[in-house]
């Protein structure tokens, strides 16, 4: 404490002059609301980034999947002589016999899942266990304008929240 006087003829008065350290009682209270408002928005921030990569790879995952089944189906019809389309009680098959190779390829919908049956060989599930099918449509489309008979493939995979509806028509050649 440092004391001076000031003008010693007169009174005398004598005045104090404190080292003001550390922060008061307001300042300490303002930084602690303004920390908490800048730590909240960084919280909600890292929340939305990570809920959107989420949704971002079940997207992923769908697009690639549906993409692989769309060239199987392809694969599956190139050079066929002829598709047949059944849909009895539940089953929804399309059974696709080729000139070369092991025929029929059969295709059907399993429980949640695509499935293939080459020949007389096992049926072997298409589609990943992550991701699971929840329609399959098999239309044949008779020749008409000039134009051969054609197979329309539609298809819909959902993985997480997302979903999404392939469709695929691939025309005979006869």
């Amino acid at each position: 404490m440092v004391m001076r006087i000031i003008n010693p003829r007169m009174n005398p008065v004598i005045t104090t002059n404190q080292n003001r350290e550390g922060f008061t009682l307001i300042e300490v209270l303002i930084y602690i609301s303004l920390f908490s408002l800048v730590a909240g928005g960084l919280l909600l921030t890292t929340y939305v980034v990570i809920e959107n990569s989420g949704r971002i790879e079940n997207k992923v995952i769908v697009s690639e999947e549906g993409s692989f089944l769309v060239r199987k189906f392809d694969w599956a019809l190139t050079g066929a002589s002829s598709i047949t389309t059944s849909s009895v009680f539940s089953e929804i098959k399309l059974e696709v016999t080729k000139p070369t190779g092991e025929s029929p390829v059969v295709f059907s919908l399993g429980s949640e899942e695509i499935l293939m049956k080459r020949g007389g060989g096992e049926t072997v599930p298409l589609s990943s266990a992550g991701v699971s099918v929840t329609s399959l449509i098999f239309t044949r489309i008779p020749p008409a304008g000039g134009k051969p008979a054609a197979a329309r493939i539609e298809f819909t995979l959902k993985s997480g929240g997302y979903g999404e509806t392939f469709s695929f028509t691939k025309y005979l050649k006869v």
